[in-house]
């Protein structure tokens, strides 16, 4: 088997994040609260229904239930090698769900919380192949027929509709298959399995988040939309021969001997629930206190309608991750992440129903550049790699609850992106004449690619017919691949099929940004089912308060290419820290600014260059962590629903140790060679949350939120200080870490002031 030998890397200058576009991201969502601080309060008050004494209690979401869920989202599989094939790949594509959930909730005036537990069947998943460029290559795959959660639930009641935010754990039955066959296309026994095999099943954890919204069609019957993010933990497939022995020869370690393999989901869904009992009235009063508030309004009580056309235009800014996986021409990955700013225009149609609403939406956007990466970086040839997506869009299903002039939805559906994906190879000798040239192979492809798109966001209607806002999307596209050609338009692989000689890339986003649409037709009033008497909470002030969760740490390690090895170690870690902020509200809507310091525990470690003699333990940790966010929401009384955006930062520390990997003696002792970086990562941060007032002063919640940093390279360096890759320029000699965080957490603050 052809083992590639560590060379020395040359300058080549990677694209950074410039401190503009940092900036701009922590800034976008905290000028769009300004823009709604100062256009809505005039408009408040001309909005506001006419109450009265309420002489009728209303539903109740207290009590069991049980119901079914049908969906489909995108499975994101990301595979390592460390390094028997030098490879990596990220299948990632659509797949269908289905299956059923228990529960139970308890109201408390307009709050709500639960639990729920669901099971679900699952389609396939994509697969792929790993060392693309050897004379053997393995074909990989993961299944999950099976899945599950069991999640806390949060959420805002408004009469027969609910709005929360869920989190908690994620279990699925994976089935991690890896079959060895023959590569070479000359040979009679092209494709045929050689025994080698990769193959573990069994029940993964993970952690999931997410946001729904429920209607109430009768005294049992509840129907309702979810969208829901699972992050599972990464796991270690040994590489064995045919006889059961281990793949790589007595002299390697089988510890390191592996395919590893970690599994993301996001999934958008529908569901239908049937509540047990009575539906026993209770009263919405601020603190719970007794006697009902609401009943049916008067024909003169009518509000604004959300029903009919729009149009409208947006602007923001977010992270993009750009996974680039190669297997195995030059033996390296990248994933470069970076921010970008973002805007363009939609259009849709709302149904709006009593309290609830419905509707479509689609948008185009254009955006600015997204950062690239360098794959080969230890040997004699390297490739510059990017990826850049100028217009995009999505069609997206969006289902909310309205109360008077304010909206807070969950959306979800399919996304579209025009990617140009870019490969060009140059001659990496720094001490040749020609270091830096273009030596005329490519991996080049462009066109739409198809992906999946979740979120959620709040509106509120300025007049009859103008309406601001501000969501946030995660995005997530199928992966796809660009032969690596020659000047000629040949195969640059020679005897290896073109089909395996590629250059992967799977793209990823998350967007936060404001909104502005154009409502036609005239305000046609609708009467809500039920409207209160009074205001009896006033979220407007300065606060100060705790947060202690938990959640799922995934830190992407990428060597291109001196140990010629990738690992993205995934865990659970526990989080706990503190939040001041400032709110204010106008009628039913909300805007504010916050920022938290969080302590958190040490995330998974890994290793890279298990098929190596020498090989590297990688680790990153990240004590201290912090947002800057802006927060938009919908307020009825002491409940508050809403989704923020902003900036994020974390004092990471990266570490690479490498070690002796010979089974002998001295396997596992230091040589001296590391790889550690230490300081401020900055990156983005979006998500959802509740809060509820206890009293005039003391206000408890929960959120999740889920933040991508921006990749970080460490120079891998001598005992002394020196390049390890003496020939080749220390800029390319580095392991990369990108770091992302999926966090689900409780809250309490103390406002001030009545």
């Amino acid at each position: 088997m052809r083992r590639k030998l560590p060379i020395n890397v040359p300058n080549v200058e990677v694209i950074l994040l410039r401190p503009l576009e940092v900036f701009a991201m922590r800034t976008t969502l905290a000028a769009a609260a300004a823009l709604f601080a100062t256009t809505v309060a005039g408009s408040a008050a001309d909005l506001a229904p006419v109450y009265t004494k309420a002489p009728a209690a209303i539903y109740s979401w207290t009590g069991f239930y049980i119901g079914g869920n049908l969906g489909g989202g995108m499975a994101s599989s990301h595979f390592d090698d460390p390094c028997i094939y030098c490879s990596s790949a990220t299948p990632t594509r659509g797949f269908f769900t289905g299956g059923a959930q228990i529960g139970y909730n308890y109201q408390f005036g307009r709050g709500l919380v639960g639990i729920e537990a669901d099971v679900n069947g699952n389609s396939d998943f994509k697969g792929s192949v790993l060392g693309g460029d050897d004379s053997r290559a393995m074909t990989v795959t993961s299944k999950a027929d099976v899945s599950g959660t069991i999640r806390a639930r949060a959420g805002l009641v408004i009469d027969n509709a609910l709005v929360y935010a869920t989190g908690g754990a994620a279990w699925a039955d994976v089935k991690q298959t890896g079959i060895e066959f023959n590569n070479v296309a000359a040979s009679p026994t092209f494709g045929a399995p050689t025994g080698v095999t990769a193959n573990r099943s069994g029940v993964l954890w993970g952690g999931v988040i997410g946001a729904g919204v429920e209607f109430a069609l009768a005294n049992n019957w509840i129907v309702g939309a979810e969208y829901l993010h699972t992050m599972y933990q990464d796991r270690d497939a040994n590489i064995v021969t045919a006889a059961g022995a281990n793949g790589c020869g007595a002299s390697r370690p089988a510890a390191n001997c592996v395919i590893r393999d970690q599994l993301t989901t996001d999934v958008a869904r529908v569901r239908l629930s049937y509540k047990f009992g009575d539906p026993v009235p209770v009263s919405t009063d601020a603190y719970g206190s007794a006697g009902p508030r609401y009943a049916k309004a008067p024909a003169v009580a009518s509000v604004y309608s959300w029903t009919g056309f729009y149009i409208g235009g947006n602007a923001g800014g977010g992270m993009a991750s750009s996974r680039f996986d190669d297997p195995c021409f030059y033996c390296s990955s990248a994933m470069p992440t970076g921010g970008f700013f973002t805007g363009g225009g939609q259009i849709g149609y709302n149904y709006q129903f009593g309290s609830g609403l419905v509707g479509i939406e689609a948008d185009v956007n254009g955006n600015g550049d997204f950062k690239g990466s360098v794959l080969g970086g230890g040997e004699t040839r390297a490739m510059t790699v990017t990826t850049k997506a100028d217009v995009s869009g999505t069609i997206r299903a969006r289902s909310g609850v309205v109360i008077d002039n304010a909206l807070v939805y969950v959306t979800g559906g399919a996304a579209w992106a025009n990617v140009q994906q870019t490969g060009v190879e140059f001659f990496n000798n720094p001490l040749g004449a020609t270091f830096g040239a273009p030596t005329g192979v490519t991996a080049n492809r462009s066109g739409t690619l198809w992906g999946g798109v979740i979120g959620a966001g709040v509106e509120f209607a300025l007049n009859s017919n103008w309406i601001i806002g501000a969501e946030y999307l995660h995005t997530v596209y199928e992966d796809r691949d660009a032969n690596i050609v020659l000047a000629n338009g040949t195969n640059a692989c020679g005897g290896r099929p073109a089909t395996n000689c590629v250059i992967r890339n799977q793209l990823t986003t998350d967007v936060a940004r404001a909104r502005l649409s154009y409502k036609f037709g005239d305000p046609a009033p609708t009467s809500p089912a039920m409207a209160p008497v009074a205001a009896a909470y006033n979220w407007t002030g300065f606060y100060i308060g705790g947060n202690a969760g938990g959640g799922m740490a995934a830190s992407h390690f990428d060597d291109p290419c001196y140990y010629c090895s990738t690992a993205t170690p995934t865990r659970g870690f526990f989080t706990g820290g503190a939040q001041v902020g400032y709110n204010y509200q106008f009628g039913r809507g909300l805007v504010g600014i916050e920022a938290d310091v969080n302590g958190n525990s040490g995330f998974k470690e890994s290793v890279l260059g298990g098929d190596d003699i020498f090989a590297m333990n990688v680790a990153a940790k990240a004590d201290v962590s912090g947002t800057i966010r802006a927060r938009a929401g919908l307020v009825v009384n002491n409940a508050l629903a809403y989704v923020t955006g902003g900036a994020a930062w974390a004092d990471v520390q990266q570490t690479g140790v490498e070690f002796n990997n010979l089974a002998s003696p001295a396997f596992g002792t230091p040589t001296g060679v590391t790889a550690n970086r230490s300081g401020v990562l900055w990156g983005g941060v979006i998500g959802a949350g509740v809060e509820y007032a206890l009293s005039p002063n003391w206000i408890v919640g929960g959120e999740f939120l889920h933040t991508m940093y921006q990749d970080r390279d460490a120079n891998i360096t001598l005992a002394n200080g020196a390049n390890l890759c003496t020939s080749n320029p220390a800029s390319n000699c580095v392991v990369r870490n990108h770091l992302t965080t999926d966090v689900a957490r409780l809250r309490v603050s103390y406002k001030f002031g009545q």
